[in-house]
């Protein structure tokens, strides 16, 4: 089977109501398929996929990448508290790194800028409450109002007329497959509330990459970088890695076929995530048995498989 890596250039026109994580995004393109295709098509895709993973990032700002995780170190600079808090890495400074990783190497890099990229910044936002006994809003003082937690899109520079955002994929798929599909999501909106308005995005075009795969020429332990959400399976050795757990959503089209919207709880790696990779991979999973009213002949799953690049980390020395 052939991969193809490809990184394809979005332009968020709308905030997000759900974060843009790889396995929500991915699940996304299934609904588009099935708009597109028919029902047919959709499982005759999802039936290929263990053996045929798409591996996904995260919604990533434009040249960045998930901060990774590094063996600590201790540090005595007073901004050591505030980088650890920061969560990408410019593509310049991964290209510095990835050859004999270290913390102090990537706090030094991460001091290069002040601080993490304008990308998607939470707000909190204010809805009216409808009073179900009478169909309007409640009068003032009396709870008329609930609040939801959304991602804006935030450009570098208050004139700029669009903001990029980058989004990696590893599979055997076309490049016009993937498009086509991406950008019916983007026309339809991704998430919740996306019948409002949210999670609308433009396409603006794909690459090619090859350095997804490229392995780093200098010393010390190979390992891997994870731009995904995804489960941490037994061929990621030595993994470091912060958990999330996932309470994922059926989309309306089952809903409206009358199962229960919400999937069991998973457990998944955020990305970020670092770890030894024993073979070639795949990395993570196609995770099924999520829903209570599932059927076996026709499962529902979650792709928490990892788009992971290569890099060495520095062996640690010991006095």
């Amino acid at each position: 089977m052939e991969l193809r890596r490809f990184r394809l250039v979005l332009d968020p026109l709308s905030p997000f109501a759900t974060p843009p994580s790889s396995g929500t995004v991915f699940g996304h393109l299934l609904w588009a398929k099935r708009a597109r295709e028919g029902r047919d098509a959709l499982k005759a895709w999802l039936s290929r996929l263990p053996e045929e993973p798409v591996a996904m990032s995260d919604l990533l700002p434009a040249d960045h990448l998930p901060r990774p995780l590094l063996r600590p170190a201790p540090s005595t600079e007073k901004d050591a508290k505030a980088l650890k808090k920061r969560r990408y890495i410019s593509l310049d400074a991964w290209r510095e790194l990835r050859e004999a990783a270290d913390t102090p190497r990537l706090e030094s890099l991460l001091r290069q800028t002040r601080e993490d990229p304008p990308f998607l910044t939470a707000a909190r936002v204010p809805h009216n409450r409808i009073d179900r006994s009478t169909g309007k809003t409640p009068e003032a003082g009396r709870g008329g109002l609930w609040f939801a937690d959304e991602l804006w899109p935030t450009a570098r520079d208050r004139n700029a007329q669009r903001i990029e955002a980058d989004l990696y994929v590893q599979s055997a798929l076309l490049a016009s497959t993937l498009e086509a599909l991406l950008a019916h999501v983007g026309e339809t909106g991704f998430g919740a509330d996306a019948g409002l308005g949210r999670g609308r995005f433009r396409l603006e075009g794909s690459e090619t990459v090859a350095w997804l795969k490229d392995l780093p020429q200098g010393d010390g332990v190979a390992r891997r970088l994870s731009l995904s959400q995804g489960v941490v399976t037994k061929n990621m050795r030595d993994a470091r890695w912060r958990r999330f757990v996932l309470f994922g959503k059926l989309g309306r089209e089952m809903v409206a076929e009358g199962k229960r919207p919400w999937k069991l709880p998973l457990v998944l790696a955020e990305a970020g995530a670092t770890f030894a990779p024993e073979g070639s991979g795949p990395f993570g999973a196609w995770v099924t048995g999520l829903h209570q009213d599932d059927d076996p002949s026709d499962p529902i799953g979650h792709n928490a498989w990892h788009l992971a690049i290569p890099y060495t980390e520095k062996t640690e020395t010991r006095a």
